[in-house]
């Protein structure tokens, strides 16, 4: 279809409230921390694929605040139209290779179903657009490649997400790091109960499950703190083979209506689970991963844990790291940071107040940083060399878990 340009489009940002304590850590602005970045990265005229929650939730409302918001693009109309009007871009489109050749645009932001990443990467890349891309860069080897040889070949910049190494708690664990002494192993996970939406973007074989979606938090965290990994194994399976769903029909009249931006999470727990959905990709992993620098560790993701088992279970952590002379743990609850060493009485822990964590979102961070390397004409922080090693990761713990062999790392990266 032809290209839709919108004039005068309206500026607003977006209210979001009734998250639970990881949903509201990942998707939650804080508009009081955005900082004045002068003219120079709201000349980069920017477009996003994808106008679905994540992108009406974080990224949309920060390129407004940091670039300028060109084209937007959806394969349901009706999203792209209101994502237009509520945020201010110039155009919409439907066709996301038509808004690449027709639209002014100079960055592209990929917001879609984790399955269609490293194949829009490659387009956007291959028509000189720089990408920043939502996690994961891809599900399988081939689109992996494709995108990295494409970001590669066209020299445009990349920054692929989760930007772990800004996360304030991460920067504060690898300082920690070095007081613990050589590290021997590790383990890491998150689980969670099957998502109540997303029949494409959590279930489908495609798009990848839990480790994809989940997983790729802790594997991110973990390569960035203790570098590339050598081999990979995993045991994985599908546990709950149907569950009910809110139907996606629901989702796009949400993001169709309304002159104002409503956060769908206070809503959706209301909505009733009326479409069942076959689950394709496995929803119970374990990945076990070696280190280049021969410490071992395990990360756990799941859609099949019950939700709320953990939160009365303040300084439960998400990663533990063990050295030979003392630990470092990294939690969601009552505190960031804790470590300790062989000459510690007890752990010393770095709440998240005192490392500025609490209301910090890496969606608005990522969205400065990526804005600012294109007018710096500086390689973004979590380039395109580390993301791939992370997809490659997820990628060889599922197959090892289908073929039952021990797989070797093919992709390395650069230790920060």
């Amino acid at each position: 279809m032809e290209r839709n340009v919108l004039l005068n489009g309206p500026c607003l940002t977006a209210t979001v409230g009734g998250l639970d304590s990881l949903e509201a850590s990942r998707y939650c602005l804080n508009t009081a921390s955005i900082t004045d970045i002068g003219e120079t990265t709201m000349s980069v005229k920017c477009g996003v694929v994808g106008c679905g929650v994540i992108a009406n939730e974080a990224y949309l409302p920060a390129i407004k605040k940091y670039g300028r918001l060109v084209a937007v693009c959806d394969i349901v109309e009706k999203k792209a139209e209101r994502a237009a009007k509520l945020w201010g871009a110039e155009e919409y489109y439907t066709d996301y290779e038509e808004m690449l050749e027709k639209s002014d645009v100079e960055a592209v932001f990929i917001l879609t179903g984790m399955g269609d990443h490293a194949r829009q990467v490659a387009m956007a890349a291959n028509a000189g657009k720089h990408v920043l891309v939502q996690k994961p860069l891809a599900t399988n080897m081939d689109d992996l490649r494709s995108a990295v040889n494409a970001v590669k070949k066209s020299g445009v910049k990349a920054l692929v997400e989760p930007c772990v190494q800004m996360f304030p708690e991460y920067v504060k664990a690898k300082e920690v790091l070095k007081d613990i002494g050589a590290i021997f192993w590790f383990r890491a996970g998150l689980g969670r109960g099957p998502p109540i939406w997303g029949a494409e973007t959590f279930f489908t074989r495609r798009a990848g499950g839990p480790l994809f979606d989940l997983g790729v938090y802790e594997i991110s965290a973990l390569t960035f703190l203790l570098g590339p990994a050598e081999r990979v194994s995993g045991l994985a399976r599908i546990s709950i083979p149907e569950v009910d769903i809110v139907p996606e029909d629901w989702f796009i009249e949400h993001l169709s209506k309304f002159d104002s931006y409503r956060s769908v999470w206070p809503l959706l727990g209301r909505v009733p689970r009326t479409q069942k959905v076959k689950v394709e990709a496995e929803d119970n992993t374990l990945t076990l991963i070696e280190m280049k620098s021969g410490c071992l560790g395990v990360v756990i993701a799941n859609f099949v844990t019950p939700d709320g088992l953990r939160s009365d279970v303040g300084m439960f952590p998400d990663i533990e790291i063990y050295g030979s002379d003392g630990g470092v743990l990294i939690g969601s609850g009552a505190y960031a940071v804790a470590y300790k060493t062989v000459k510690m009485r007890e752990w010393v822990k770095v709440g998240w107040d005192d490392i500025g964590r609490r209301g910090w979102s890496y969606y608005e961070t990522s969205t400065k940083h990526f804005l600012e390397c294109i007018v710096k004409d500086e390689e973004p922080i979590p380039n395109i060399d580390w993301g791939a090693h992370v997809s490659e990761i997820m990628i060889k713990s599922i197959e090892s878990s289908r073929t039952g062999r021990i797989l070797r790392m093919e992709t390395t990266f650069k230790p920060y």
